[in-house]
């Protein structure tokens, strides 16, 4: 009461938290209220259509839905139903003793009973409900699409955990135990269980000399003492070259040449925003080949990404841990009429290939962000969209063409 006194200048506060009438508030005691005047006529007619109201007393309502419990305001729906010509017409001249079909059924076709009868008329004009067929989850069409570019290319298919020991995601890479990648602000460690199984002592005592200085590659390694019960603690794999790394370890060189590629989600520590994403979708790629080389590794990128519809790539160099030579790919986006970093590439380094296979070979290797090319194949502008499961968005997004 206070608020609104104030508001409409009836009183006023003076020093040491007095409150005094003002002269307007005086002359406010003698003479009615528009609220009072409005809820004195809305007592004796029980209700009022807005439409017929004042303006002053359309101001009293507006005030009084202000003060929740004064009053209720209802919105009554009126509707007003009328003949067509056409409904005229067949009121005045009648049915001719014959039955109207609305609707064609199985029993109906059957025994014939529709001869002779009349059929209820449509118009095919007029607008009808929009109807949402099944079908898959728009994600799930690019997966399996790209599954396909791969097989096609006589790729086969590895797969690994999710959850898996740093040995895999970091150390079998060459990655140093101090990197900054490896800290909680990129990777989730998991609490239960915390630490997981290395394999064989053979091939982590190979990983760790290779970390400490070079193994047999004439590397100097990274210099420092090498811990397992670093690499033993559980994390949400951060990109599938780890599952590369585990079918490496596993290969049998007989079969060389060989080809592989994976693809899934993996999770990094980012916080959300419409460029990026703490779970991502990546597809990645190995081949191992003696005569291998960086031409032979462009080549399998242009083929692929030709398949996903862009004609142009280029590569500069870069920097990974665990490929050198390394570089970022980048396609050309011909909607928006630039480059787009979209991939990262690279020769594995002998500090990888020879603790993994036990010899130097090459390895063309290259790890490719689905969820970035999904912006453009359905026109998305943000990346949270995709895991939203936004009813509406899923009912119109178009199906993905092959």
């Amino acid at each position: 009461c206070i608020g609104i006194l104030k508001n409409r200048a009836l009183i006023e506060f003076k020093k040491g938290g007095l409150i005094t009438i003002t002269k307007e508030g005086k002359l406010f005691l003698e003479r009615e209220t528009l609220e009072e005047k409005f809820l004195k006529k809305l007592n004796v007619c029980a209700e009022l259509d807005v439409s017929s109201l004042q303006p002053e007393e359309k101001f009293a309502v507006e005030e009084l839905k202000k003060r929740k419990g004064l009053i209720n305001v209802n919105i009554k729906k009126i509707r007003s139903v009328e003949l067509t010509e056409y409904g005229r017409k067949l009121l005045e001249k009648g049915i001719p003793g014959k039955e109207v079909i609305d609707s064609v059924t199985p029993e109906i076709l059957s025994t014939g009973s529709w001869k002779n009868k009349i059929f209820r008329k449509y118009d095919v004009r007029i607008n009808v409900p929009k109807i949402f067929g099944g079908k898959r989850h728009f994600v799930n069409y690019v997966v399996d699409y790209i599954k396909r570019i791969w097989l096609d290319m006589g790729f086969r298919e590895m797969k690994g955990p999710l959850l898996l020991p740093s040995f895999w995601n970091f150390d079998a890479l060459f990655v140093p135990q101090d990197h900054p990648a490896r800290e909680m602000q990129d990777t989730f460690y998991i609490k239960s269980p915390k630490k997981g199984k290395l394999p064989k002592k053979e091939l982590v005592e190979r990983i760790r000399k290779v970390h400490e200085n070079g193994y047999t590659t004439g590397s100097k390694g990274w210099g420092y003492k090498w811990e397992a019960k670093k690499a033993e603690l559980n994390i949400l794999r951060t990109q599938t070259t780890a599952v590369s790394a585990m079918t490496l370890a596993n290969l049998d060189l007989k079969e060389l040449p060989m080809k592989f590629f994976a693809i899934g989600k993996n999770f990094r520590n980012e916080a959300p925003d419409w460029s990026h994403s703490f779970e991502f979708i990546q597809t990645e790629g190995i081949v191992i080949d003696e005569n291998a080389n960086l031409r032979h590794l462009i080549g399998y990128l242009k083929e692929f990404f030709g398949k996903m519809g862009y004609k142009k790539i280029r590569v500069k160099p870069s920097f990974f841990p665990f490929t050198e030579p390394s570089m970022e790919v980048e396609v050309y986006d011909p909607k928006r009429k630039e480059w787009m970093e979209i991939a990262g590439a690279g020769i594995f380094r002998p500090e990888v290939t020879k603790p993994l296979l036990g010899k130097e070979i090459p390895v063309l290797a290259w790890g490719i962000g689905v969820d970035r090319m999904m912006f453009n194949c359905y026109d998305i502008k943000d990346i949270r969209i995709i895991r939203k499961n936004d009813i509406s968005f899923l009912r119109e997004v178009k199906l993905w063409l092959t």
